[in-house]
């Protein structure tokens, strides 16, 4: 979790919120000892900028970061989906 924060730029209670709210979630561990995946460091850092930039609080930080995460996951399935398409309906 010490090298997540350091990446961030997130204060420890923030990096906590988000785990709070569910917008962040660990492999494993408790505490100091979490583990992440490397995905993790992106959206930490988009929180970071979310929170610089528009000065959200952390609940509607970890929102912001779940509802991005969400429109990244659709995006995905979009693709999936326009791939299975022929040609001549792209």
């Amino acid at each position: 979790m010490s090298e997540l924060l350091e990446m961030s730029g997130l204060s420890a209670g923030d990096l906590q919120e988000l785990i709070d709210y569910g917008a962040l979630a660990p492999l494993h561990g408790a505490a100091a000892s979490c583990v992440f995946t490397s995905h993790s460091l992106l959206t930490v850092r988009t929180a970071s900028r979310l929170r610089q930039g528009l000065e959200l609080e952390p609940h509607s930080l970890a929102l912001a970061v779940a509802l991005l995460g969400r429109i990244r996951e659709l995006e995905a399935q979009l693709e999936q989906v326009r791939a299975q398409l022929p040609r001549s309906f792209r």
